[in-house]
């Protein structure tokens, strides 16, 4: 009897080795798919970045005789002449930008924190509108905004496309901003209230630190969608000023492989420095109605 029992232990024993082989080899099986589609998806979506990475390593005249040949040897001289052609532009559109943002912050900043700490009437009313000013597609405000571009004589200025950025950037700036002080409690303004300091002081002194990974995410938010903007340049500002987009909107696509690649530096540059504040401010009841 005892020995009929070891047999029959053993039997289980074996079927259960057997069954984790099977299912070690199954899992096996299904990672070595999922890791092949990951790589298959990951090579598509960079497959138009290697094209132009490699027409930008040539010759115009190389690219127009054999478009698949690899870069060799590497030609430099495309992304010199990227680099002197895009430098002014770039410049004129980080100046722009940076001032946007700047603009953005010191009257968003405020107004969250009177939306938050402030009791008046509308308030609800007020963060309810710009809520709606946000859904609104942005193509219904190009005429209107244009129109009064032209009545206050901003048309042909670079100010005039500041002051376009800093309006259009407020809504989802406050909004964010609004949200991120209303994640957190208000006993952190009310202890700086009774220590005696004042609204404004508690906004400088408090509120501003503690926002970092939130206002960070509203820069990166609106210099992605300003860096990326063709439109409002090309009918606002003077003909001699160019940003990257309208440079980059005047060239082939064998001349401008160097330049699109040059041109989208700022924005990874940006996106590696800014990353671990960005999923902080998303993180942090940003996004958190």
């Amino acid at each position: 009897m005892q020995s009929q029992d070891i047999r029959y232990g053993q039997r289980i024993m074996t079927a259960t080795l057997s069954f984790r082989a099977w299912l070690s080899h199954r899992v096996s099986f299904a990672r070595l798919i999922q890791y092949s589609l990951l790589i298959t998806f990951l090579f598509l979506s960079m497959f138009v970045m290697l094209i132009t990475l490699g027409i930008s390593l040539r010759p115009r005249l190389a690219v127009q005789v054999d478009f698949w040949a690899l870069p060799l040897p590497l030609y430099w001289d495309n992304y010199r002449w990227a680099w002197a052609y895009l430098r002014q532009p770039m410049i004129n559109t980080l100046v722009i930008i940076g001032s946007s943002l700047v603009g953005i912050l010191v009257f968003a900043c405020p107004a969250s924190y009177a939306l938050v700490r402030i009791n008046f009437p509308g308030k609800n009313l007020i963060f309810y509108a710009i809520l709606a000013f946000i859904m609104v597609p942005p193509a219904i405000l190009l005429t209107p905004n244009f129109i009064l571009a032209v009545q206050w004589d901003l048309k042909g200025t670079v100010h005039g496309l500041i002051l376009f950025y800093i309006g259009s950037g407020q809504a989802f700036a406050i909004f964010l901003i609004t949200t991120f002080f209303q994640s957190h409690e208000p006993e952190i303004f009310e202890a700086a209230r009774i220590d005696g300091a004042s609204e404004l002081q508690a906004l400088r002194r408090i509120a501003i630190p503690m926002a970092w990974p939130i206002l960070i995410t509203v820069c990166i938010v609106n210099f992605l969608t300003f860096y990326s903007d063709l439109v409002w340049p090309a009918l606002i500002l003077p003909q001699d000023v160019r940003t990257v987009m309208l440079a980059l909107n005047r060239l082939g696509p064998v001349s401008g492989a160097a330049s699109f690649l040059l041109a989208s530096l700022p924005q990874l540059i940006l996106f590696t420095v800014a990353m671990k504040y960005f999923t902080q401010g998303l993180t942090s009841g940003a996004v958190k109605a």
